[in-house]
């Protein structure tokens, strides 16, 4: 005969299980702020950014160098197989004799030369200096990124192995679904059809489990790989995303200049403009003053071995290709503003999505978190009525399922809104990082 308290008991463990299906939402891996700041430090993408910073840095200080005094040293030495004096006193004059062309010939020259009115290469120096400020925000730029996508992965995360522990507690309580159902066709109260649709659904919720934990390897590899940091699972926290909503979607579009994107692609069309500026300084003539010392052995009629010589130098040049260039770097300017606009416009369409999408999570979440309570509620009253034969097992069946799927969906709409308050806060340019208030020095 069947046994009523042993049913009972296994009926009251299966809804202690169904109702005991919390909000576990994730593990007590390391804060995000971690993994963000170790990425920007080890991510190839910000290593790239950063050397071509010191790239740039170096052409800014390539360009100053050309417009400060410079020393070049030339030295010579020639083997002669014949040497050639003169002597004076023999042409009438004074008995002395002049080395035209020693045996051994050495000669050594010292010339310091001073830019004086280089207009050009003047205007070249802001120009490299604004392109290194740019280099300097587009770093600022790529780590943002760089964080945006360990975001992406830590929260993925999140939500993988939040779903590896509700596919577990659905498992357990399929497994005990399917003793009920034992116990039922033990009894003669259910045919052995009811039998195999609860092995089955067991069978299903193991599968679920192993895909919610490749999901979870596969997440963990990504966020590994994109921050440099092996994420910790060992133990398990509260996933419990702020419901509040969002400051004014105003506040954060009027950071949309001090965004590092924006900012970037500004000086990008700035040091164009100044490079083109400096194309035009190429009609104007440079002028340098020079200074040589010249020793040798060989002085010929100067009869000094060491001499000096000084003076100035002016260049000009005229040609077609002067004008061609000047028109090609306007075309580059055009070109630095039409991306400047383009940057800034994709900018503030990602500051006006993901402050949406805040909006639009904050709605998700609360009305998943409603509809979890109350598809829990009734999978556990459909437990009940099946032990006491009131409902079917299919429709005990479709009510796990659906407390299930309830609970994916908290945890995915959970996660979802996470993630799109960091978005939003990268989007308009703020790190994830909470002790990183300085800006990137200009080398």
């Amino acid at each position: 005969m069947f046994n009523p308290p042993r049913r009972s008991v296994h009926c009251l463990a299966a809804l202690a299980l169904v109702v005991n299906l919390a909000p576990r939402a994730s593990l007590a891996l390391q804060r995000i702020e971690v993994f963000a700041a170790a990425a920007r430090e080890r991510n190839p993408a910000a290593l790239e950014a950063g050397a071509n910073l010191r790239e740039s840095g170096a052409a800014a200080d390539a360009a100053l160098g050309r417009v400060l005094p410079g020393i070049s040293l030339n030295g010579r030495y020639v083997r002669n197989q014949y040497g050639a004096e003169l002597n004076l006193g023999a042409l009438g004059g004074p008995d002395r004799t002049i080395v035209l062309l020693p045996e051994n010939q050495w000669t050594g020259v010292a010339t310091a030369t001073v830019p004086l009115l280089d207009p050009p290469n003047f205007q070249r120096i802001a120009a490299a200096r604004t392109a290194t400020e740019g280099s300097a925000r587009q770093l600022d730029a790529t780590r943002l990124e760089v964080e945006s996508a360990v975001a992406r992965s830590y929260y993925q995360l999140v939500a993988s192995v939040a779903l590896v522990g509700a596919s577990n507690e659905a498992l357990q309580v399929s497994r005990e679904a399917l003793r009920l159902a034992q116990e039922h066709y033990g009894a003669g109260n259910a045919a052995i059809l009811e039998v195999d649709r609860a092995r089955a659904e067991v069978e299903q919720r193991v599968q679920q489990v192993a895909s919610a934990e490749l999901q979870v390897a596969v997440a963990s590899r990504a966020l590994g790989s994109t921050s440099g940091v092996t994420p910790d699972l060992s133990s398990s926290t509260q996933l419990d995303p702020d419901l509040r909503p969002e400051a004014p979607l105003s506040e954060f579009e009027r950071e949309l200049p001090t965004v590092p994107a924006v900012a970037a692609a500004a000086r990008s069309t700035r040091a164009a403009e100044q490079l083109a500026t400096a194309q035009r300084l190429t009609l104007v003539p440079s002028i340098a003053g020079y200074f040589a010392e010249t020793g040798s052995n060989a002085p010929g009629f100067v009869g000094r071995d060491w001499s000096y010589e000084a003076g100035v130098t002016l260049t000009w040049s005229l040609d077609l290709t002067t004008f061609a260039n000047i028109r090609r770097q306007d075309a580059r300017v055009a070109a630095e503003r039409a991306r400047e606009l383009r940057t800034s416009l994709s900018s503030g369409d990602a500051i006006h999505q993901q402050w949406n999408t805040v909006a639009a999570g904050i709605a998700r979440s609360r009305a998943a978190r409603a509809g979890r309570q109350a598809a829990f509620e009734a999978a556990a009253h459909a437990l009940t009525r099946y032990a006491v034969g009131n409902v079917t097992q299919r429709d005990l069946l479709q009510a796990q399922r659906d407390a299930f799927i309830a609970d994916a969906n908290r945890i995915q709409a959970d996660a979802e809104l996470a993630n799109a308050r960091a978005q939003l806060r990268l989007a308009s340019g703020r790190s994830l990082v909470a002790s990183t208030t300085e800006r990137n020095s200009l080398p």
